[in-house]
């Protein structure tokens, strides 16, 4: 989990978790989930080691709002297709279980 340390996403958008959709290997592919009081929200992310994960996303790059079992929907889609083809199963598992 790389984390959220700002950027242009508003703050009216909490940061929940992110997965890796593949291995890092000086590198980053990440699902990121958020959530507000219409729902969740989610993006993905990918870039060398030079940027920050998130740093160029805005309200706009987010997809949502969607309902918590229409967030897990997506998420599994999005992992289970990613190049890494379902990367850290165990790590997955855990963030899908913080979309209550």
């Amino acid at each position: 989990m790389y984390g959220y340390y700002g950027g242009s996403i508003s703050d009216k958008f909490v940061y929940v978790t992110d997965v890796d959709l593949s291995e890092p290997s000086y590198s980053f592919d990440l699902l990121g989930i958020w959530k507000t009081d219409e729902g969740y929200y989610l993006s993905t992310d990918s870039g060398c080691s030079c940027p920050t994960p998130w740093e160029s996303h805005t309200d706009s790059d987010l997809t949502g709002p969607l309902t918590a079992e229409q967030a897990i929907e997506e998420a599994t889609s999005l992992w289970s297709g990613s190049y890494g083809g379902g990367y850290e199963p165990e790590e997955f598992a855990k963030a899908i279980a913080l979309i209550v």
